[in-house]
């Protein structure tokens, strides 16, 4: 299919359109920046989508009200919209997505794809999440082809179901790793003596999850496996030898829905048979990950309190982050035979002057997962076991872990909420 004017893309195009893009590093930026010319001579449209690493190309569009934009993933970018009722979140986690796109009457598909190859086939590259699903239930696909996506063999999609492409004129978003901060690290040296050899690890993102990936890759663990995001760090892990490779077609070393890194993850991946990039029907399908053993979910959080309520949404009541994975990953741990929970977070927040571990969380925070779900939380001060304990049992570790300088507000508020 030859690529039409990319200014025209949108021309054809009826009213009521109901847009899913793909997130991260595989987002469609060019067609992005050209749904803003379609919005100017339209009644608008919604836009559907989860992490996004560059709003440049249609975060004007949603300010001047032209573009409706719902997220499962609020970013930095959007706080402020998301605040004012200009971005709508919704509380959604990952491994719903795929179902709720056609709940959402999702018509519109847009995609940053590789050339295709002989057989006229192209790839998603770097996302597999929910576009893998959206090629499903939208009728209209537009792509943007763009030579630098990696081939991955798991996430493909056909020329004959693409309805209009344009060739890419925006680079590839790339996600650049944190820099490592001294908590961070005295962080990621006690969450090392929680994970067993031959693991399968989930992490987050964040500069806690990004120091905990660099001490993997200094610590004596081998046989490694990774599941959920792809990342730079784990090319030289794997290039060392720390991970284990594929033995057979359906092995992986990293199982993903989406590579977040910059080109170094990207040329890695490419052609690679031990990586694949699948659809959160895969990814983040406790009922299939769970057969791994030795899984190991690990996530940061905003809060948490001393019955193990895990905030990872809002500050005072704010939306700046998502649900995400991380609920349906602490299943996957909570079910994997040898699995292990941790959420790891800094003992303080807002420069030293507040608690992340507090007595209650508040009637505006988010209960992002469960306490039934939480089994070791990390600070800078050390590890909380949590499993089997009481409720005083788990407010005292958690206590011991918590900044010295709160530790006596805390001790005071067990008697007052219900800790004994």
């Amino acid at each position: 299919m030859p690529p039409v004017n990319s200014t025209s893309v949108f021309s054809e195009v009826p009213g009521n359109m109901r847009v899913v893009a793909s997130p991260g590093c595989g987002s469609p930026s060019t067609l992005l920046k050209h749904l803003n010319s379609y919005l100017d001579n339209s009644q608008g449209a919604r836009l559907f989508s989860g992490l996004q690493l560059n709003y440049e190309p249609f975060i004007q569009s949603i300010e001047d009200g032209k573009l409706q934009y719902s997220t499962w993933h609020v970013m930095p970018k959007v706080r402020n919209l998301v605040a004012t009722g200009k971005v709508d979140y919704l509380p959604a986690r990952a491994s719903e997505v795929p179902n709720l796109l056609r709940k959402w009457q999702t018509n519109v598909a847009l995609l940053r794809l590789s050339p295709a190859n002989i057989e006229g086939f192209h790839s998603l590259g770097p996302t597999g999440s929910y576009p893998v699903e959206a090629i499903k239930v939208c009728p209209t696909i537009f792509a943007e082809i763009d030579e630098n996506v990696p081939w991955i063999g798991t996430n493909l999609i056909h020329s004959s179901q693409i309805t209009t492409q344009i060739q890419s004129e925006i680079q590839m978003p790339m996600y650049e790793l944190s820099e490592e901060s001294p908590t961070a690290q005295r962080i990621a040296n006690h969450v090392i003596g929680l994970i067993p050899q031959s693991p399968v690890i989930q992490i987050g993102m964040g500069s806690i999850s990004e120091s905990i990936m660099f001490s993997i890759q200094k610590s004596n663990l081998q046989g490694i496996r990774f599941v959920g995001m792809g990342c730079d760090p784990m090319v030289d892990m794997f290039n060392s030898g720390q991970m284990e490779k594929p033995k057979e077609k359906t092995d992986f070393s990293i199982l993903a829905v989406e590579l977040m890194g910059t080109q170094k993850i990207m040329d890695f991946a490419h052609n690679n048979p031990a990586v694949q990039v699948v659809s959160s029907r895969i990814g983040h399908n406790s009922s299939i990950l769970s057969k791994l053993d030795k899984f190991v979910s690990i996530n940061s959080a905003i809060e948490i309190d001393l019955s193990g309520q895990v905030n990872s949404e809002t500050v005072d009541s704010r939306q700046i982050s998502g649900i995400g994975g991380s609920i349906d990953y602490a299943e996957t741990a909570f079910q994997s035979n040898g699995g292990v929970r941790i959420t790891a977070l800094a003992s303080t927040a807002k420069k030293g002057t507040v608690s992340t571990i507090v007595p209650r969380l508040s009637s505006e925070s988010a209960v992002t997962i469960p306490r039934g779900l939480a089994e070791f939380v990390v600070t800078e001060h050390g590890v909380a076991d949590l499993r089997g304990k009481t409720m005083k049992e788990r407010a005292e570790n958690l206590i011991r872990i918590a900044d010295p300088a709160f530790r006596q507000e805390l001790e005071e508020s067990v008697n007052t909420k219900g800790y004994r």
